[in-house]
Order: structure tokens, then C-alpha cells, then sequence
């Protein structure tokens, strides 16, 4: 059987930074299983697997836009160190993670650490870079009723 419109396909897939460090958060294996033609699949995945069968390999460059999007100034800020839960975590370089007083985890790269304040980067670390997809499909299946009918359903915003 081949990927093609209304089958179901499971693939498993490495994101690598195509010229530089990629970051910790990225550097596994992931699995993912969709409806092919109906969930929504970043677009150069979609086009590289059409018509390969299981077991079949792809690499693909994702531009960044189709990844974690273009790297954006407006995301870097200065931030008092009161605002900060532990100061003292800070590493230039690192990502810090804390929770928001909305208890959402809150994460930043950080930049340079000044006197009375931080220099914030809340960008994705692979913003604005290309990423190197490594697939493999896993398997293929028809799909089902079920199946057409759950994307439909999430799609049209019922899910």
C-alpha cells in the first residue's frame, strides 16, 4: 500500500538543526500517526512521503516559516531580576524555564545577565532556522469511517 489521500499513516521522524546546534528539546525520536490529505502535516513532509510504502525513508529541509517560524527582535526583552523566581539559575546561554503566576511554564534563552535585569529571548531556539526532517513510515492503512469522520470533526473545530 502507498501514502495517498484517506490513508492513515504512522511515521517516525528525527528534527535536526540544518546548520547549527539543535536543541535539546528536539533531539529525539518522535512518532507521529494522520490522516493523509486531511490533518494538517507540514507541507514539504506532505509532498516527499506521497506514494512511498511502508518501511520507505525521505529527508526534507523545512523552511523556517513551516517549522518554529522566522526569528523575531520584538521576542527579546529586559526583564528586572525581582521578576525572576530564582536569579540566581540564570546561565547566559541556557534556556530557563518558571511558572507565570497564570501557572503556564514559562521559558526563555538568556541572552546576557546585567546587574539589576536579564536580556530575554522568548523565541524558539530553532527560530528562523531550517530543520533537517529524517522519516520513516512506519505503517500504512486505509482508513475508516471513524477516522474521516474524527478529522472532520477536529477540523471543523468539534473536537
Amino acid at each position: 500500500m502507498k501514502v495517498e489521500k484517506d490513508t492513515v499513516v504512522k511515521v517516525k521522524y528525527t528534527l535536526n538543526v540544518d546548520e547549527g546546534i539543535t536543541p535539546q528539546e528536539l533531539n529525539r525520536t518522535f512518532e507521529s500517526e494522520f490522516l493523509f490529505g486531511r490533518d494538517p502535516v507540514i507541507p514539504v513532509l506532505e509532498k516527499a512521503i506521497w506514494n512511498l510504502e511502508e518501511g520507505e525513508k525521505v529527508e526534507v529541509v523545512i523552511p523556517p516559516e513551516q517549522a518554529f517560524g522566522n526569528y523575531n527582535e520584538s521576542l527579546v526583552n529586559e526583564i528586572p531580576l525581582s521578576q525572576i523566581s530564582n536569579p540566581e539559575r540564570l546561565k547566559e546561554g541556557e534556556i530557563y524555564r518558571e511558572k507565570s503566576g497564570m501557572g503556564n511554564e514559562v521559558r526563555f534563552t538568556v541572552k546576557e545577565i546585567k546587574d539589576d535585569s536579564v536580556i530575554a529571548d522568548f523565541n524558539h531556539p530553532a527560530a528562523g532556522k531550517k530543520l533537517l526532517l529524517k522519516a520513516k513510515i512506519v505503517s500504512i492503512r486505509p482508513a475508516n469511517s471513524l477516522d474521516i469522520l474524527r478529522c472532520v470533526s477536529i477540523n471543523q473545530g468539534g473536537g
